[in-house]
């Protein structure tokens, strides 16, 4: 009897439906988890161990207060206008939930299109699978933060980058360009990747300007009126209030007291209140323009930074440890340290060979820049090992290419596996 599997490695023909059978039951099961592992936990647990001042800003879009109230843009409009439209049933957190399950199932669909896209139908299967099974994403999916969102926001857009690459046409490129603006109009930190894919569609993406420009404009007529609305709230175009805030935050004398191994809010708190008095002082007669506080942030941070650069390197070094540790940071208990460890290393040490396997080929590129963008955004602000989940997903394809021993090294090869593979 045939083994139910033994087409990833036998390079057999999957037959439509049977491929169809198995994402349906991978993807149902990827729902059906997220679900009751939430259930398992409960409503107070959703809401005690959640970002809850997001529903509260949600609550307050709802009630026609807008994105920036008192000249506040602290969040991008994506997830907040999602929560919102669930509170116009009443806070019931199985309306954040479903949905949210069904973005971290979306996602597992769309890793396994990548994954047949860059190698091979059981490279996309397999790593359809781990995405499902991955235990962060079957836990944090569901909670109250925009993880589920931005993860599947912007692997879409990948998906949409490597469709574009291969078909090379204008609208394409359009369309990816949208969804690549919509990625930072949920999560502010994602904007270096706005440049990053920028230069890789300039350099491996495709040759014609037309297209680079089509690309450009998809990006501009979405992140566009976000700038506009700020600008008409604050006197300032710009995608959050919140940045320069959030600079300080990972640049201070204090960053290190408490994080990474808890929340880095902590360490900031501290450091607040161990502000001189004028400063202090100064902070309250801006208060009331938080574009000001923005830039009286910023300001501060970037002093820290100038005055010591070895300080500075030494920071931007232990920043990127706490963002790819193999030790899952905020702390969240023996359990989720294995957890997380024991799926995650095996996922990223596999990926990091397929992605050296594969490393000419120009999808394996964008992946990179991917990274890169994350890498700046790191050790110039900060960030945690949850802030780097997002991008597992990509990992999770090139660890699945070397499970099938399939990894074309080139374009050429890639196409002509996916056409025996397909065939």
């Amino acid at each position: 009897m045939r083994a139910p599997f033994s087409f990833i490695r036998s390079g057999e023909t999957l037959s439509p439906p049977r491929l169809l059978l198995i994402l349906a039951a991978i993807l149902a099961a990827a729902f059906a988890l997220r679900v009751g592992a939430r259930l398992i936990q409960g409503e107070a647990h959703f809401w005690a161990n959640s970002y809850s001042y997001l529903y509260r800003l949600a609550e307050g879009v709802a009630r026609g207060d807008g994105f920036c109230p008192a000249t506040n843009c602290e969040r991008p409009p994506l997830y907040l206008t999602f929560l919102a439209l669930t509170t116009f049933a009443g806070k019931n957190y199985l309306l954040i939930v479903i949905p949210q399950a069904a973005m971290g199932a979306g996602t597992a669909l769309i890793t396994f299109l990548i994954g047949r896209h860059m190698f091979t139908t059981g490279a996309g299967l397999i790593a359809c699978a781990i995405t499902a099974f991955y235990p962060y994403y079957v836990i944090h999916d569901t909670a109250l933060q925009d993880t589920a969102m931005v993860t599947f926001a912007l692997a879409l857009a990948v998906w949409l980058f490597l469709r574009a690459a291969a078909q090379d046409r204008g609208r394409d490129w359009l369309i990816a360009g949208v969804a690549l603006g919509a990625v930072v109009l949920v999560r502010v930190a994602m904007a270096p990747t706005i440049a990053a894919v920028l230069l890789w569609a300039m350099i491996w993406g495709t040759k014609r300007l037309r297209n680079w420009l089509l690309l450009a404009a998809g990006v501009a007529l979405t992140v566009s009126p976000w700038l506009a609305y700020t600008y008409r709230a604050t006197g300032t175009p710009v995608l959050s209030t919140d940045s320069g805030y959030v600079l300080w935050q990972g640049n201070n004398a204090g960053v290190f007291t408490y994080y990474p191994a808890q929340s880095i809010d902590i360490s900031a708190h501290q450091a607040l209140a161990a502000l001189p008095p004028n400063d202090q002082a100064e902070l309250r007669q801006l208060s009331r323009d938080k574009v000001a506080v923005s830039d009286w942030y910023k300001q501060r941070a970037i002093d820290y930074m100038r005055d010591d650069p070895w300080r500075t390197l030494q920071s931007a070094a232990r920043k990127l440890n706490a963002a790819f540790s193999w030790t899952f940071n905020p702390y969240r208990g023996a359990l989720a340290q294995w957890a997380y460890a024991l799926s995650y290393v095996p996922v990223a040490c596999l990926g990091i060979i397929g992605m050296v396997l594969a490393r000419r080929r120009p999808e394996t590129k964008l992946i990179v820049m991917l990274y890169l963008a994350f890498i700046a955004v790191s050790v110039v602000f900060f960030a945690h090992t949850s802030h780097r989940t997002y991008l597992d997903i990509y990992w999770i394809v090139f660890a699945a290419s070397v499970l099938t021993g399939r990894y074309p090294l080139s374009a050429d090869a890639g196409r002509a596996a996916r056409r025996s593979d397909n065939s």
